[in-house]
């Protein structure tokens, strides 16, 4: 495994170095970019910055096309948040079982490489930034559309970053001098610069999509965003405010299960681009033999009610020494030459699910405008009746079963959303013999440490 550190990266990356290998004409609507480009022609001009800025979603730190899930940010995400949780886990091998038993070591290179990712999207979007602020052949309008790209991009892994590590450094130049002796910043900081970010791409960005099939940020996506951030903090009148602003925007529906992760799909607020049309979660969790790489928990498989399609459009069962293991079938193709998949990074059931959550905090448990009606949304796609919890702590519970039935295998959800409601231990406790209530967060990587004597290591690892 190559391991790598925050010094390393940016002594590669240099600040208005933005590497990009996007060549649909569709998708980026310039001629081929450029593959690397000097801090003093990066942001010469509209063609030249437009490229550069589009390095960010081509970036295989963020999200990997081929290859394993654990070799990028989101990828790692998926399957270290899911086998951390009660979600998914990686039954092929047992290199990844560290992270199912909660025992992760702080020497892990996988840990140090998921931080590695995340700093190296946030260098890049930092550098891009500074770039297109300081050109001046650039033309307003483009300026002020990729600036509010790169502002909710950074927000968007900062996202991530401090939900797997809690306090983080809180980088947001290209002064190396400076970025690499940076303390961790309380997290509460650190939700504050997502929220401002993501207000500045809000304002910046315009309602109609700049590029084809979604493979750009919109305003929508950075209201998205927006209800997430704000339903972790507890901000929920706002929360419930950003997801009504994507809910009532007419571009968004909820489509049938079976074309929920299409690259056409409605439901879709903002997805990753593929060349060739499938995913890397397609190529990790659908099987190329006899034995399924990626399954369910047993106890999650086992929590679908009677008649829940998802079981059945969503999952697949494989039958490995008498025993039945389902693993994950939300996208369908394992490759393709042509495929219809793309990577869904925001998707429209999950404003559902935030909003009701919401609404249900805020006492609106049920009638019209209520945490029921927004529930019921989501469940009656998937072929349910509507809920019968009443009261808010019964509803809060069906929210929290249903976003466990319904974002399984996206992006850590099942993860995160027990850690920020307090509800680790409870669930995973009596599961996991090696349970500790300090596992909620991932050890700040050894290698990083090392390299930055500022750093400090999260409670109990050592």
């Amino acid at each position: 495994m190559k391991l790598f550190s925050i010094h390393t990266i940016c002594r590669v990356l240099i600040p208005g170095m933005l590497l990009t290998t996007v060549s649909c004409k569709k998708f980026i609507q310039v001629d081929v970019p450029i593959d690397q480009v000097s801090s003093d022609k990066a942001f010469l001009n509209d063609a030249t910055a437009l490229s550069s800025v589009l390095g960010l979603y081509a970036n295989n730190n963020l999200l990997t096309t081929n290859g394993s899930t654990e070799y990028s940010l989101l990828g790692a995400v998926t399957s270290f948040g899911g086998a951390a949780a009660d979600d998914i886990y990686l039954s092929s091998a047992t290199y990844l079982d560290e992270f199912k038993t909660n025992t992760i070591t702080v020497s892990s290179g996988y840990v140090n490489n998921t931080w590695n990712y995340a700093y190296a999207v946030i260098f890049a979007a930092n550098s891009a930034i500074e770039g297109l602020n300081a050109s001046t052949g650039v033309s307003a309008g483009l300026k002020q559309q990729l600036l509010g790209e790169c502002y909710f991009m950074r927000a968007f892994i900062y996202f991530y970053l401090t939900n797997l590590y809690g306090d983080v450094p809180m980088v947001t130049s290209t002064v190396n001098s400076v970025n690499l002796t940076l303390p961790r910043a309380p997290q509460a900081d650190i939700y504050q610069m997502i929220i401002s970010d993501l207000k500045i791409a809000q304002g910046n960005l315009a309602d109609a999509y700049p590029s084809a099939q979604r493979a750009r940020v919109n305003k929508a996506a950075a209201a998205a965003l927006l209800s997430r951030v704000y339903l972790y903090t507890k901000d929920y009148a706002n929360a419930e405010a950003q997801a009504t602003a994507v809910i009532s925007n007419g571009s968004y529906k909820l489509e049938s299960l079976d074309s929920t992760f299409l690259n056409t799909s409605n439901e879709v607020i903002w997805q990753r681009f593929t060349f060739y049309g499938y995913t890397v979660f397609g190529l990790n969790f659908v099987p190329s033999g006899t034995s399924p790489n990626y399954v369910l928990y047993p106890s999650l498989a086992a929590s679908f009610e009677p008649g829940d399609a998802r079981m059945d459009k969503w999952a697949k069962p494989l039958p490995v020494g008498g025993v039945s293991y389902y693993y994950p079938y939300k996208y369908k193709l394992r490759n393709a030459t042509a495929g219809n998949e793309y990577n869904v990074l925001l998707r429209l059931a999950e404003q559902y699910l935030i909003r009701a959550e919401a609404r249900a905090q805020l006492g609106k448990i049920t009638g019209a405008g209520s945490a029921a009606e927004d529930l019921d949304m989501v469940r009656k796609r998937a072929g349910l009746q509507g809920t019968t919890a009443t009261g808010q702590s019964a509803m809060l519970l069906a929210i929290e079963n249903e976003r466990a039935h319904e974002l399984f295998a996206e992006l850590g959800h099942r993860w995160f959303d027990l850690k920020r409601t307090n509800r680790a231990t409870a669930v995973l406790g009596p599961q996991k013999p090696t349970w500790k209530p300090t596992a909620v967060l991932f050890p700040v990587p050894a290698n990083q440490i090392l390299y930055n004597k500022n750093l400090t290591q999260n409670e109990g690892y050592k």
